[in-house]
């Protein structure tokens, strides 16, 4: 997989590369599990959700502005609430959008079997920002 400098270069690459995963030429985009998107918490695959869809962060992390140590607490879970609290102002198309490799499939659950969701922000983080 390409490494990037920082995120203008992957910026331009996307320009250049709109399927930079080849999601479109083999069938596109394809319904996850949670526990699939879970498997994928680690390099060489890194994965995470966004507002139930699923994306590819791999090739992104290296470049990440606030660093990659803040994003390993999303690795496999979904960042929904984490980059909403740090980053509600951002159009996350424009920064990963050519990443989605699909969406979360959704769940049936009667009020009693609803999983317990984790949220991956902790007190600590609470103070921290990607200035």
């Amino acid at each position: 997989m390409k490494k990037f400098k920082n995120h203008k270069e992957l910026a331009a690459f996307f320009k250049e590369n709109p399927d930079p995963l080849g999601v479109q030429k083999s069938g596109g985009y394809k319904e996850y599990t949670m526990e699939e998107v879970a498997k994928h918490n680690a390099p060489p695959s890194i994965w995470s959700v966004y507002n139930g869809d699923v994306y590819d962060i791999t090739m992104y992390v290296d470049v990440h502005p606030g660093g990659k140590k803040i994003l390993e607490k999303v690795y496999g879970k979904d960042m929904t609430a984490m980059f909403n609290k740090f980053h509600g102002y951002v159009n996350i198309n424009a920064m990963i959008g050519p990443l989605k490799i699909g969406t979360v499939k959704k769940q049936q659950f009667s009020p009693n079997e609803a999983p317990k969701v984790e949220n991956p922000i902790k007190e600590e983080d609470e103070d921290k920002s990607d200035n």
